[in-house]
């Protein structure tokens, strides 16, 4: 095969990323878009050793499992890229994928549950992340990154957001336009308004937005108050608005520096009975909906008996530490982020809850310190970022030795990767995938760890 050939495939399954997988004389070919069992007309458009990458000139055996997307900008956005698939279908693509990532580290675990769905997979996100642009036509633009670039893509309703966040980030971005200031300029640096983030409590309807600005003297930029004022007065949910300032030029959303231009510094919600105050730059699943579905799960899993000391590692907000908090003796989290750990004692008093504990620091440095003070987990809650855990971290747990792990997961890769080294001195027991992100690709997961005997 070469660039540029077209020819004729049959789609033989789906990768992780829902990529149509074929193949060609021993070379595996990815057709973005294309879905297990059909037949499509394919142009090649890269060639490597060892793989191709062909794009969709003409699906000429249509699947049943095939819908037409729901967002008029999805072939150019990058966010939900799983929307042409029917959802129960994508639900199936999940679980294959889970089952394919744990069976190529050999994983053996008691059983692998289907993906647990939502009843309406849509308008579900909790938070949205803005990026404001000016465009190469000279225009100021919100939107979300088109794929593989930082070109934003307007589009007048995100169905996978809360209706109110989308609308409501619309409101202050012409707003801001009004009073007379401009998007960012990625390639000069230059600009005023980076990002809008809106944060929304799913139970409490409570909004906090945040403006990410680029040039710090806009904190006292008197058309902020007029904007500040115009928004408090039109929507009586708004309790927190708050300028953030990020001069790098990084990926990076958020900046070190914020000032709180009304209302309160966080915003609050429930997972099942608890209440949870958030903060700018708290981590807070974003489909709380399905959180309590995972949480319950955990707890399920874990069938504690009241009496354990549990270590709640990458704790965020201690969401998952004070939701098990009464099912055990004692709670220690370990969270990096500090306004995250100001957040989780915040959470303890809200919700009466004294025997837990939470710390700020990286997780290997910390959980080191608790070896010091010779206090040893029954029970380790783990809920790292995508990357997964440190060996450090893996060294340490295995040092501990805890007769139970909870661990929820992002990424069914690193997942894998570090059940794989755990699973010396631990049997693995059920793997239950949650759907946290409907017509995405991605996909949560829980599973329960017994020290072996």
């Amino acid at each position: 095969m070469n660039k540029n050939d077209e020819i004729e495939l049959e789609i033989l399954d789906n990768g992780i990323n829902f990529e149509g997988i074929s193949r060609v004389d021993n070379k595996v070919v990815f057709v973005p878009d294309a879905i297990k069992g059909e037949k499509v007309l394919t142009k090649i458009i890269k060639v490597n050793k060892s793989f191709c990458i062909g794009k969709i000139e003409k699906i000429l055996e249509e699947s049943s499992k095939r819908q037409t997307p729901f967002c008029s900008v999805y072939k150019r956005c990058g966010g939900c890229s799983a929307q042409h698939i029917k959802y129960k279908a994508q639900l199936e693509i999940k679980y294959e994928n889970v089952k394919n990532t744990l069976a190529k580290q050999d994983i053996k675990y008691e059983s692998l549950d289907k993906v647990i769905g939502m009843g309406i997979p849509y308008n579900y996100r909790n938070k949205a992340q803005y990026p404001v642009r000016i465009g190469k036509d000279g225009k100021n633009k919100i939107g979300f990154y088109a794929k593989r670039s930082h070109e934003v893509i307007e589009n007048e309703e995100c169905l996978i957001q809360n209706q109110d966040i989308d609308r409501l980030s619309k409101e202050v971005f012409k707003l801001l336009l009004l009073k007379g200031f401009v998007g960012y300029n990625e390639q000069t640096n230059q600009g005023d308004i980076r990002h809008i983030l809106i944060r929304r409590g799913y139970h409490t309807n409570e909004t906090m937005i945040v403006i990410v600005v680029n040039k710090k003297e806009i904190f006292e930029d008197v058309r902020i108050e007029e904007i500040v004022k115009i928004l408090k007065e039109s929507n009586d949910k708004i309790k927190s608005i708050i300028l953030n300032f990020n001069p790098s030029k990084t990926n990076e959303i958020l900046g070190e520096e914020e000032k709180l231009v009304y209302g309160v510094e966080y915003i609050t919600d429930y997972i099942g009975e608890y209440k949870y105050y958030i903060s700018s730059k708290s981590f807070f699943q974003v489909n709380t909906v399905q959180a309590e579905v995972l949480y319950n799960k955990l707890k399920e899993l874990l069938n504690l008996k009241g009496d354990e000391i549990l270590f709640d590692l990458y704790s965020g907000v201690g969401s998952i530490g004070i939701f098990l908090s009464s099912n055990v003796k004692k709670v220690y989290g370990i969270e990096i982020e500090e306004q995250a750990v100001k957040m989780a004692n915040l959470n303890l008093e809200a919700n009466n809850v004294k025997n837990a504990e939470y710390i700020a620091g990286s997780v290997d440095k910390k959980i080191a310190e608790f070896e010091k003070r010779n206090i040893h987990p029954d029970v380790i809650v783990i809920d790292p970022p995508r990357k997964g855990l440190d060996l450090e971290s893996i060294e340490y747990i295995i040092k501990f030795r805890p007769k139970k792990i909870g661990y929820v997961s992002c990424s069914p890769a690193t997942l894998a990767r570090d059940l794989k080294l755990l699973s010396t001195y631990y049997d693995i027991g059920k793997v239950v995938p949650v759907d946290l992100f409907p017509n995405s690709v991605h996909c949560e997961v829980v599973t329960n760890l017994e020290l072996k005997k």
